[in-house]
């Protein structure tokens, strides 16, 4: 039977410091530029909106349009959050630009509403299931870009074999870690789901 190593998920926890500060920078910078110029990405932006719009269509009309948009919450969030640490083997380009995309996103649905409806509103809508949704996607692409950078560094290392032979180590237990991780993403992002599709959903109409 397999058993979770959570020592080594500490451990390498413990060496993401530098990884995790560098894909909050990215998010709140996207965040920045969404709410404050919007209208330099509004293409991009208009393409995510449409797609936001399309899973609130699909909600509308169900006989348990919570329970609906529970699991397509769930579903989106945990599926993109273990496919980017995936995709972080391609440098970890995709994880920073993923960031970026829903920093943008984000920042363009606060600014707007902000204006539209209030300020209390937005915190309404995002603060309740956001405390738990926003640290994961940060955390997931964490992961995905230490990821990329092991990958790239085992790839400059080749012409040395003591440096591979350690990089080929620090790769190995580092894969091995992201089963406890993803299984601590997952959690996460259910219980946000399930806020996001309650609480967060009652008050947004309140």
């Amino acid at each position: 039977m397999y058993r979770l190593n959570w020592t080594n998920a500490v451990t390498q926890m413990k060496q993401m410091k530098h990884y995790f500060i560098a894909c909050a920078l990215v998010f709140t910078a996207g965040i920045l530029m969404g709410a404050l110029y919007s209208e330099q990405f509004h293409t991009f932006i208009d393409a995510q909106m449409e797609a936001l719009k399309q899973i609130v269509n699909s909600v509308e009309g169900k006989e348990k349009p919570q329970w609906t948009l529970f699991w397509i919450i769930f579903w989106n969030n945990a599926s993109k959050s273990l496919l980017i640490i995936a995709l972080g083997i391609f440098f970890g380009f995709i994880p920073l630009f993923f960031l970026m995309a829903n920093g943008l996103l984000l920042g363009y649905v606060c600014a707007v509403s902000a204006k539209s409806t209030s300020l209390l509103f937005v915190l309404k809508s995002i603060v309740p299931h956001g405390i738990l949704e926003i640290p994961a996607i940060v955390f997931a692409s964490a992961f995905g870009l230490r990821l990329g950078f092991l990958v790239l560094k085992l790839m400059v290392s080749i012409i040395n074999p003591e440096r591979i032979a350690k990089g080929r180590e620090n790769l190995r237990l580092f894969i091995k870690s992201l089963v406890p991780i993803s299984c601590l993403l997952v959690a996460a992002l259910l219980i946000a789901a399930v806020i996001e599709s309650t609480l967060t959903f009652w008050l947004a109409r309140g």
